[in-house]
């Protein structure tokens, strides 16, 4: 009699394990389909037998602006260097770092104090990220924010600026980002007298001038949002007169996830109609919840907000650079360092999710043999909670630990062995709760056979 209700538990388990795949992948659609006043809730299904390839970690670079910009780095490198950043972009390089003066024989360049930075930049394992602001004194025809005396001479910055860096450094690969919103800093337009075409194309014409260097990028224009009028009269404008353009950027400080999505789209239905700008990379140069210092920048929702918004622009931007590292903007020991700091820790290669719901985003990785999946319950208004389940699939019959992590608590581990393939975990999520799964085969045990007594 024992044997054979073990026989009928073990055919059950078995059929469970057949059509549970089926099943989820219906769920889930339904769940999808099922759109109330309050939205769809998540019911996560992780592949574990199926990589997609590499994780691209588009979180993976940080922005400073002018605030305590030549030191930030001097306390916080070792921060900075544990989130593993592939950039790190700096503005003000030429106002803040005296880089540009005129001597008897015209400009002057001494790279002594921006260097330091840079290789303070380079000693966390990223690179500079160069936005070429502002207009050096030294050519400008007013204050920091004006047109130069002469389009030549500016010239002659951006291209003196790339062959130090790209070439006497042998750099390869860095960003140089004509100007910082320039939309607000100098009231550029497109169109007038200060119009930033005209920034950017003698910029480009000095980029094309160095010489000796390796392969740099070269891009803009790093407005304060993306704007229809830029966009629609940039792209014509570098077209026309052939000009390099690596990489288009913007800032985007907004509580509403879908305005990520929407800027992609809007850039993307421009690039799709020109062949010339296919290669053309999208960068997000600046990123919070807000524009102002504080508030939901420095929350549990600013967290929940990177996660998410990360999510949102995979495959879809080459980075999203949170602004910004330290001061009143700083990331350094809040919430949005620790949501990094989760994304930094996720392995290189990609694990099929589906089930994801209006609130709660997943993205799925596999390190060494853990498999991996962070959970974000974002929601702007603070009252959504609900109960997640997170299902692992096509697993190994083995036992596993699985270490659950909610953003800013202890690490919890349980031992738990698969059923035919198939491991369910329930994780409650309170509103802007962030949560990381991982789970990792106990070494050399196998599950116990459900026939073996």
């Amino acid at each position: 009699m024992k044997n054979r209700e073990q026989t009928i538990s073990f055919i059950g388990v078995v059929v469970m394990a057949l059509v549970l795949p089926g099943i989820l992948k219906l769920a889930n659609n339904a769940v999808r389909y099922w759109v109330g006043a309050e939205g769809r809730l998540a019911a996560i299904a992780v592949e574990t037998d199926r990589t997609l390839g590499p994780l691209p970690g588009v979180w993976r670079g940080l922005a400073q602006g002018g605030e305590n910009l030549p030191t930030f780095l001097d306390q916080a490198g070792p921060q900075v260097a544990a989130l593993k950043p592939a950039v790190v972009r700096i503005d003000h390089i030429y106002d803040e770092f005296e880089v540009v003066s005129r001597g008897s024989g015209g400009l002057v360049f001494d790279w002594t104090r921006l260097d330091v930075l840079a290789e303070k930049i380079k000693a966390t394992g990223a690179d500079p990220f160069f936005s070429l602001s502002y207009m050096p004194a030294a050519i400008a025809s007013g204050d920091l924010t004006s047109l130069p005396r002469d389009w030549n001479e500016w010239s002659m910055v951006v291209q003196k600026t790339i062959e130090h860096y790209s070439g006497e450094k042998g750099w390869e690969g860095i960003y140089y980002e004509v100007w910082n919103e320039p939309d607000l800093f100098g009231q550029w337009k497109m169109a007038g007298k200060k119009d930033y075409r005209s920034l950017y194309y003698y910029a480009a014409k000095g980029a094309a001038a160095a010489q000796g260097v390796k392969d740099f990028k070269l891009g803009g224009p790093s407005t304060t949002g993306l704007y229809p009028n830029w966009l629609n009269n940039f792209f014509p404008f570098v077209l026309n007169n052939k000009l390099r353009l690596d990489f288009f950027s913007w800032h985007r400080y907004d509580l509403n996830m879908s305005k990520y999505a929407e800027d992609v789209q809007n850039v993307d239905r421009w690039i799709e109609g020109h062949p010339y700008f296919s290669q053309v990379e999208k960068v997000v140069t600046e990123m919070a919840p807000r524009s102002e210092p504080g508030q939901e920048n420095d929350s549990r929702l600013g967290a929940a907000h990177l996660v998410a918004a990360s999510r949102e622009l995979m495959f879809r931007v080459q980075y999203a650079l949170s602004f910004a590292v330290t001061g009143q903007w700083g990331i350094i020991g809040k919430p949005r360092y620790e949501a990094l700091a989760f994304l930094s820790g996720l392995g290189e290669q990609r694990l099929g999710i589906t089930g994801e719901g209006s609130w709660v985003r997943a993205i799925g990785a596999k390190k060494n043999e853990v498999y991996q999946v962070i959970l974000t319950n974002y929601d702007p208004k603070g009252v959504h909670s609900e109960v997640v389940p997170v299902t692992f699939i096509n697993l190994k019959d083995y036992k596993y630990q699985l270490r659950t992590t909610y953003l800013g608590a202890r690490t919890q581990s349980e031992e738990i062995a698969s059923a035919a393939g198939i491991m369910q975990k329930s994780v409650p999520m309170s509103p802007n709760s962030v949560v990381m799964l991982e789970l990792e085969p106990v070494t050399n045990t196998q599950a116990p056979s459900l026939n073996s007594q």
